[in-house]
């Protein structure tokens, strides 16, 4: 053999040793990117960053990388005008346009009940996952949604779980299904990932958790992911013990961009992350996607922009405002349902309730104001409940007046007296019916949503009561109700009259 051809063939295997070394080695180095988002009810929201904005994002992501995954936090099937009618079927239309690698459940994917949510499986072409939502019924996770999934892009490959605290079901009550244990879900699926190999398991929960930091270091997971544009408002959780992949996206118009790198033969410790939030309305929308968006803001312009009356005052329905004080507007709609039922007594939570709407006075309304107000599609119900069922409701409401919980009732029929300085379960100080104290053992007339009444947001007091009829059209929708009211009235003048007061504030 001549010299050239022992120098070639010696070339060749140096290079084949290297190249075998360079992927089998302690310094396999391997990459991925990660689009996170969640949270996007509103699916053409110029002012917070829309679905066409996140799809340019996207789509220049997978452009540079074959290795870059799309991760939807949900959080996003409602409340809105639009989901009100179609229960989030043009969420799930819009995001098949994405393509989105995996879709978590959170909280607000049971605004329109279970059934709704698993008929939203069956629309969306990709995998919507939750690690501890079960069926006592089948034994397994819920018709359509998937306890975890694998998540494979170019080289590399993902394991995907996602879990629901099981407070869920106290703010949103299930018929059926039930939320087992998050963190034995999570262990159980994590070690069935680890068998079959994947680089990473990337969790995606929607409660915090100090749960979260012990997986994390103790290795049982790789990266946590959590959108929550209330996490700063909620004083326990800011200075909160967070480890350091424990990702928490906070800003309404960003979506977070996070590279990961990590060595082949140990990811977990290894792992390097660098996470950019990327501001959504800084950037253009992707044509294909915006065509759909508008076609559907369209659609509801014809149905929801007729003017059907105006405001003499103004309308505030800030979320501080409205979860831990009156509120204007919230007396005039219980008011009103209590009239429209002959109830003697209205509670409605707050949290029904949306739009951070600030009105001023001589505003028109529309249908769409009044929609985007009260976007839910609960029932007006009318029941018996004993005085003392009505004050453990009050005092439950203001149990969580710190976090500002949806929770916190407005009333009408009744004049209510409480101190938020005081400790939880002490914050009721009085409750009056026609100037004379509420009586415990009396039963009253009580009207509010199918919602609170079959135990939504923790009001389980309610759930064995009995139910009455009254004379009025049933089967309205809160939002209906009230179109009809003022468009009766044409002008309305919404205003506190000190029917709830608080000595904290007062004093």
């Amino acid at each position: 053999m001549n010299t050239f051809k022992m120098r070639y063939l010696t070339i060749v295997k140096l290079l084949t040793m290297l190249t075998f070394f360079a992927q089998n080695s302690a310094f396999a180095e391997k990459q991925a990117t990660i689009i996170f988002d969640a949270e996007m009810s509103t699916i053409n929201d110029t002012k917070n960053g829309s679905y066409a904005q996140l799809a340019t994002l996207i789509d220049d992501y997978r452009e540079k990388s074959t290795s870059t995954f799309f991760i939807f936090g949900g959080e996003s099937l409602g409340p809105s005008m639009l989901s009100s009618m179609d229960r989030g079927a043009h969420i799930i239309d819009v995001l098949n346009s994405l393509e989105p690698n995996a879709m978590g459940v959170s909280k607000r994917e049971f605004s329109y009940q279970e059934d709704e949510l698993i008929l939203r499986t069956y629309e969306a072409a990709f995998p919507i996952v939750s690690s501890n939502l079960y069926d006592p019924i089948t034994k397994q996770s819920p018709e359509g949604i998937e306890a975890y999934t694998l998540l494979k892009q170019g080289e590399v490959k993902l394991g995907f779980i996602s879990i629901l605290d099981p407070t869920v079901t106290e703010k949103y009550p299930t018929k059926r299904l039930v939320i087992t244990p998050p963190q034995q879900a999570v262990l159980e699926i994590a070690k069935l990932l680890r068998k079959q190999n994947v680089d990473l398991i990337v969790l995606h929960y929607s409660t915090f958790s100090p749960v979260i930091n012990q997986l994390l270091e103790q290795g049982i997971i790789d990266l946590a992911l959590l959108e929550d544009q209330n996490f700063h408002s909620n004083a326990h959780l800011i200075n909160a013990p967070r480890h350091q992949n424990n990702l928490v996206l906070t800003k309404k118009k960003d979506a977070a961009v996070i590279q990961l790198t990590w060595q082949q033969d140990n990811p977990h410790n290894s792992l390097v992350i660098e996470e950019t939030n990327v501001d959504l309305t800084s950037l253009s929308s992707k044509p294909a996607v915006l065509q759909l968006e508008e076609e559907y803001d369209n659609r509801l312009s014809s149905l929801l922009n007729e003017v059907i009356g105006k405001t003499d005052t103004q309308i505030n329905l800030q979320r501080k405002v409205l979860r831990t004080s009156e509120n204007g507007f919230a007396n005039l709609v219980t008011d009103t349902l209590k009239d429209f039922t002959g109830a003697q007594i209205a509670l409605l939570n707050s949290g029904a309730f949306r739009s951070e709407k600030i009105l001023q006075a001589g505003s028109p309304l529309t249908v769409r104001d009044i929609r985007a107000m009260l976007p839910y599609r609960n029932t007006v119900q009318l029941i018996e409940a004993t005085g003392q069922q009505i004050m453990d409701a009050l005092e439950h409401g203001f149990s969580k007046l710190e976090s500002q919980s949806g929770q916190f009732l407005q009333v009408a029929g009744i004049e209510v007296t409480y101190d938020s300085a005081k400790p939880i379960g002490e914050r009721l100080i009085s409750v009056t019916f026609n100037k004379h104290p509420l009586q415990p053992e009396q039963i009253y007339k009580v009207v509010s949503l199918d919602y609170l009444i079959n135990g939504g947001d923790g009001f389980t007091m309610f759930k064995n009561s009995k139910a009455l009829t009254y004379k009025q059209t049933t089967g309205l929708t809160l939002s209906d109700i009230m179109s009809v009211e003022i468009h009766q009235e044409k002008v309305i003048a919404p205003k506190i009259d000190r029917r709830l007061k608080n000595l904290a504030v007062e004093n």
